[in-house]
């Protein structure tokens, strides 16, 4: 048989060479080579940075605003230490106001009834000298009043001072009179002239007398 009568053979080349890769850059059919498409990773850790990015920038504005928040929760705190310490303050001047209030409320009522008594005084000593010269019976209607007036004062604090005998005291008595006595140990009251009274601590008149005392 000669070649030309010998049987066509087509053999594909694809199969033909067994475990070998094809070329990913031979040219195609039809002009341009076909483009090796790029890695994941590559895709990935191109959205990588500004993803960072964003999670920095909420980090940033957290911090700022935790820092901004102690700044003001130290503001609010200083102002209620300040705010404490001025009420404390009012509270030791409201008490301060009051307690003075009140003591001035009591010293005026204390001189308004001293200034009362004083005013009683001169009557008082008219009863005294009349009950000397025995103008004031014993059981009559006007010794009865006059002791009614005398209990009356003593219940506002008057009380009469100045007995013979008494040791002189310079800031309750006047002395008009004064006499010296081998006998005396100390100067006292020799004589009473008009008695002296007083409210309480305070002197409403003092008693004039005349004094003895030692030589």
């Amino acid at each position: 048989m000669s070649e030309n009568d010998k049987p066509f053979t087509f053999t594909d080349k694809r199969t033909s060479t067994k475990g070998e890769e094809p070329d990913m850059n031979e040219q195609q059919p039809g002009g341009a080579p076909e483009e090796t498409p790029a890695p994941a990773a590559a895709t990935a850790n191109s959205t990588d940075t500004p993803e960072g990015a964003e999670v920095d920038d909420l980090s940033a504005e957290a911090g700022a605003l935790y820092e901004s928040a102690v700044a003001e929760t130290e503001a609010l705190k200083a102002k209620v230490n300040e705010l404490e310490e001025q009420l404390k303050r009012d509270q030791a001047e409201y008490v301060n106001s009051r307690r003075r209030i009140e003591q001035s409320a009591v010293v005026g009522q204390q001189q308004a009834v001293a200034k009362v008594l004083t005013s009683l005084l001169s009557v008082l000593d008219d009863i005294e000298l009349a009950r000397q010269h025995g103008d004031i019976a014993e059981g009559s209607p006007f010794a009865s009043i006059t002791s009614k007036l005398e209990e009356a004062l003593g219940a506002h604090g008057l009380v009469r001072y100045g007995e013979v005998g008494e040791e002189f005291d310079p800031e309750k008595h006047e002395a008009l009179m004064h006499s010296s006595s081998d006998e005396a140990e100390a100067t006292s009251l020799e004589v009473i002239m008009q008695p002296g009274y007083m409210m309480g601590e305070r002197v409403l008149r003092p008693a004039r007398v005349g004094t003895v005392g030692p030589n």
